[in-house]
């Protein structure tokens, strides 16, 4: 990228134009573009349990398509975010088990809040608390061969002297 004038080294030249929308209390469009200390606090936010929908849009923050957008084009903010998802569900897993802890023996109430707690924390971690063991990879497939043989037909005359259809081989085969 090339450098302003009196710039220190390293330093990038500034985006010109927005790049991401989001919508402000207010009700109108914001425009919100990427940055490293952005990207903190959106997996501090995540890290900490919440929600996409509690912070997206909000003041200052991106909206749902800009997040994904992000994810998918900035590989290291990716991998951030999945290890905030991970830190995520390991709040949720340990909040599960002291709402099961301090649950009175037969209380549906508790009883959701724990299954809803572990189930967040299976999709945000599933290889952790998926609870199903990981799919060993497949074996690689042999290539298959297929061969295609065309068989002949003729009509011939019985000693009855009714038609029939028989095959007519090649010579050679029985």
């Amino acid at each position: 990228m090339a450098k302003s004038p009196g710039a220190p080294a390293g330093a990038r030249k500034p985006q010109k134009g927005p790049r991401r929308q989001a919508v402000g209390a207010d009700g109108r469009t914001k425009y919100v573009r990427f940055s490293t200390a952005l990207a903190a606090e959106i997996l501090r936010r995540v890290g900490q349990g919440q929600a996409w929908s509690q912070f997206c849009s909000t003041e200052g923050m991106p909206s749902y398509h800009t997040l994904y957008s992000w994810r998918r084009t900035k590989p290291d903010f990716a991998a951030a975010l999945a290890i905030a998802k991970e830190e995520a569900a390991e709040r949720k897993a340990t909040r599960a088990l002291e709402v099961a802890e301090q649950a009175a023996e037969g209380v549906p109430g508790d009883r959701l809040r724990v299954t809803t707690l572990m189930q967040m924390a299976a999709l945000e971690a599933p290889h952790v608390w998926g609870g199903k063991a990981a799919a060993a990879p497949a074996a690689k497939a042999e290539p298959a061969t297929i061969i295609f043989y065309a068989r002949q037909f003729e009509r011939a005359v019985g000693p009855d002297g009714k038609t029939f259809v028989r095959e007519v081989k090649p010579e050679g085969e029985p």
